[in-house]
């Protein structure tokens, strides 16, 4: 995550017609972005400051290499300090950052208030739902036109004579007959394991993604008798901007580019999280009230997004997940809403994104257009209430922003309670380091080190067996 952010400028006054009409097989991810951000008639400033002489650095920021000023920055604390493609810079200095109160999510966007459940549920949240979709990550065709998906499994036997376990190896093919031209065709991956003798259905942990699946298995999940199955977000849709007009987003879209409202990657992955879903419910070895969700960096991002949308999970951890996870992107800290217009990370939201890139007033550098935004981290993990979310993050993980996420998950606490449920429960001053405050049905821990999700794994396997059990 924390890498050289260079941009290719789109030039200024680009348009949609000057692009192909339709995508070329060789289409790259600049290509994709720079269509779309002409689509929304928003384009990168034509000249930005040389970054020493750019009266908008942060104080105690420095590059990290003289002799190379264009480079990364750092400041004091080692921090990577960037200068994105709109002009702003990435800061951890609370006076130089700039922090919008928190949007009132008992509040209706004209103002009325949200007093009862059956407000929420029936005004508020729809209203958050498709604020989220429409400004953030995009939608997806009504359910009854996306394509289905017949299912394949083989199983074998591993483990030990102690703890021996089932794991089946999952495949969805994913109709393609709508549009067969599709460069790609999108699948469902899935790998599951089981304890082989469980006493009836167990509960079942989707991680997204296939890293660190067996030391999770060994260390976490098999010693509560639950299973673990892998989903392979990859298969669905690359993380990579260039099949965005491929796979699962090119399929439904019949190989065209996207419109300012249509899904980005995180949202095609809960598609698939859901078919996945359809499928564990038919195996009797899972309890299918009790299906969880983690991921970790991006994957946190696509873990708060399958918890929105997804409502038959029941738990998620979306670990370190940063900007538009489950961190507050309108705080200005560490990893920004206008870092993702790098070419390679504007494929996890929509084209409308880019509306709320950059400052209100050309030449004037606060305010930004993200405060435009009606929706933040707080919405996300609001739309999963009354349902149990544990965060986390890291004291030496900045980028993440770990008190961004705490933060959200203040903001998000009214809801709960007003389902009837707990929110964070905590300090009010904060949080104390590798301590886990898991009273509340937002949990929370914090630990002493980096971009990692292994020191929390104790504390949420604690918070979700409240659930579990």
């Amino acid at each position: 995550m924390l890498r050289l952010i260079s941009f290719l400028l789109l030039a200024a006054g680009a348009t949609a017609a000057e692009f192909p009409d339709r995508p070329p097989a060789d289409v790259t991810s600049v290509m994709d972005r720079d269509q779309m951000m002409a689509q929304v008639g928003v384009s990168f400033p034509d000249h930005q400051p040389p970054r020493l002489s750019d009266p908008n650095r942060p104080a105690d920021a420095r590059p990290r290499d003289p002799a190379n000023p264009d480079g990364n920055w750092t400041d004091e604390n080692g921090n990577v300090v960037v200068r994105g493609g709109f002009g702003l810079w990435v800061t951890y200095d609370d006076e130089q950052a700039y922090d919008y109160a928190p949007i009132d999510l008992l509040k209706m966007n004209d103002g009325t208030a949200v007093r009862t459940a059956d407000d929420w549920w029936t005004k508020r949240r729809p209203e958050v739902l498709h604020d989220v979709q429409d400004q953030l990550y995009g939608f997806l065709p009504p359910a009854a036109a996306m394509p289905g998906v017949t299912w394949s499994v083989s199983s074998t036997i591993g483990g030990s004579l102690k703890a021996p376990y089932v794991e089946q190896t999952i495949t969805g093919t994913i109709d393609t007959s709508s549009y067969p031209e599709v460069r790609d065709a999108p699948l469902i991956k899935a790998r599951l394991r089981f304890p082989a003798y469980a006493e009836g259905p167990v509960p079942v942990i989707i991680l997204v993604g296939t890293r660190g699946f067996e030391n999770l298995y060994d260390d976490f999940i098999a010693p509560e008798g639950w299973a673990l199955c892998s989903f392979d977000i990859n298969a669905v849709q690359p993380d990579n901007g260039q099949y965005l007009t491929s796979y699962l987003i090119g399929l439904v879209n019949r190989g065209n580019w996207r419109k300012p409202t249509d899904a980005g990657q995180l949202v095609a992955g809960a598609w698939g999280i859901g078919r996945l879903i359809d499928h564990l419910e038919t195996n009797a070895n899972i309890d299918p009230q009790k299906i969880g969700v983690t991921g970790h960096s991006r994957w946190g991002k696509a873990t708060t997004v399958a918890m929105a949308l997804e409502p038959r999970l029941a738990i998620a951890y979306p670990s370190c997940g940063g900007a538009v996870g489950p961190s507050m992107i309108r705080r200005h800290w560490g990893q920004n809403l206008e870092n993702l217009a790098w070419d390679r990370e504007y494929h996890w939201v929509n084209g409308n994104a880019f509306r709320y890139m950059g400052e209100v007033t050309p030449g004037q550098y606060l305010p930004r257009k993200v405060a435009n935004l009606t929706v933040d981290a707080h919405s996300m993990i609001a739309l999963a209430a009354p349902r149990p979310v544990f965060l986390n993050g890291g004291t030496q993980d900045t980028w993440s922003d770990a008190p961004g996420t705490f933060l959200a998950g203040v903001a998000a606490s009214p809801v709960y309670e007003l389902l009837g449920a707990k929110g964070l429960v905590a300090p009010a001053d904060g949080p104390v380091v590798d301590e886990a405050y898991l009273a509340g049905d937002i949990g929370f821990r914090v630990h002493d080190g980096g971009h990692t999700p292994m020191p929390d794994w104790p504390a949420f396997v604690q918070f979700a067996k409240k659930y579990f059990d």
